[in-house]
């Protein structure tokens, strides 16, 4: 993709919904903080009021959290889409290796950050992307990778030809 059309696109146009193929309420990462032909940043803040809280753990389980990264990916292909005037193609989470998790519990008031990285995409849909979930530390405005709770790389695919999937 040319960095002229990633360079205009402007995302306070569109909601995250334009680019996560999920309803309200599973449509879970909250705001898009950067993004470009490979990358995305999502953030996410846990409420007493999101869909996964627990309130015997005051959080939400970090399981959840390939929910989360899955949904970045989601995002970062939607807007892909959207800048080359194309549908959203169905996406599919292949599997993981190597889940890491170094908290157990994303935390009630904490903001987190979503990372993803793709390492790679070949013509068929296959990808793969490294990715971790960050806690934002009260008063600090930038994310740093002493902060990880979740650490792992994820298998996807993506197509829009539904003949192949039968």
């Amino acid at each position: 993709m040319s960095v002229d059309k990633l360079a205009r696109f402007n995302l306070k146009n569109y909601s995250i919904e334009k680019f996560v193929p999920h309803s309200p309420p599973m449509v879970l990462i909250e705001k898009i903080t950067h993004f470009d032909d490979a990358n995305l940043t999502a953030e996410i803040t846990i409420r007493e009021d999101s869909i996964f809280y627990d309130k015997n753990i005051k959080g939400v389980a970090t399981w959840v959290g390939i929910e989360y990264i899955s949904q970045a990916i989601a995002a970062l292909a939607g807007i892909h889409a959207t800048i080359e005037c194309r549908s959203i193609r169905l996406g599919f989470l292949l599997g993981t290796r190597k889940y890491h998790t170094y908290q157990k519990v994303f935390k009630r008031n904490m903001t987190y950050s979503i990372i993803v990285a793709q390492l790679y995409k070949d013509d068929s849909g296959l990808a793969s992307f490294e990715c971790k979930i960050l806690e934002k530390s009260e008063g600090l405005e930038k994310f740093t990778n002493d902060m990880i709770c979740v650490q792992t790389k994820l298998n996807v695919f993506e197509t829009d030809d539904f003949e192949r999937l039968k």
